[in-house]
């Protein structure tokens, strides 16, 4: 019996260290809400040459942002199963919140060149929502994957991981964006999703 208290308390003593605190709970979702508000600061930016697209934009370049983290992880979630990776859901969570936030912070350090650019040029500024937009999601990639480089599990596996992530996250992006449209004033390949691309 003693022996079996032990035990109980030594694994429930090793899930209370896993457990997030409220600390990180909270850091997490501020990490979560400012990234999306920084999306939103850039889809006003993207659409400051037509009011009524840039309001549009406020909603959703943060849905999509969103939407693709949801839909990204469940195949996230599964490698990390398949693979065996003993990392806590909440920090693999917090891992690809960090690294969308640090995407998105990207965007907002480009989006008041966007603003002038879309308002005063319309055939340079799609070009650099674009090209900002690719830049945010190698930034992201990669601060993925330093996020996933201090987690315990063996190296090749986290490498898997986030290239499944960062794959994943991509496509959905890529294809949810073609639901948003039109975000930029002038119409891009894509809008049409992968679609667009592959044609």
């Amino acid at each position: 019996m003693a022996q079996a208290m032990e035990a109980f308390s030594v694994k429930t003593g090793a899930a209370l260290e896993r457990a997030p605190n409220a600390r990180s709970v909270h850091d997490v979702l501020r990490r979560a809400l400012s990234g999306l508000g920084f999306a939103a600061v850039w889809g006003l930016a993207a659409g400051s040459a037509a009011p009524a697209l840039a309001v549009a934009n406020v909603y959703k370049v943060p849905m999509v942002l969103a939407l693709s983290a949801v839909v990204a992880l469940p195949a996230v979630l599964v490698t990390r199963h398949l693979l065996r990776i003993a990392i806590p859901t909440f920090e693999l969570c917090a891992a690809l919140v960090t690294s969308l936030y640090r995407g998105s912070l990207l965007l907002l350090a480009v989006a008041p060149l966007l603003a002038v650019y879309a308002y005063t040029s319309q055939w340079v500024a799609p070009f650099l929502a674009q090209g900002s937009a690719l830049l945010a999601l190698v930034c992201g990639g990669l601060s993925l994957r330093s996020e996933l480089a201090r987690l315990q599990a063996p190296r090749w596996q986290l490498w898997l991981l986030g290239s499944v992530t960062t794959v994943t996250l991509a496509l959905a992006l890529l294809q949810l964006v073609s639901l948003a449209t039109p975000v930029l004033t002038l119409p891009t390949v894509f809008g049409s999703g992968i679609d667009g691309v592959l044609r």
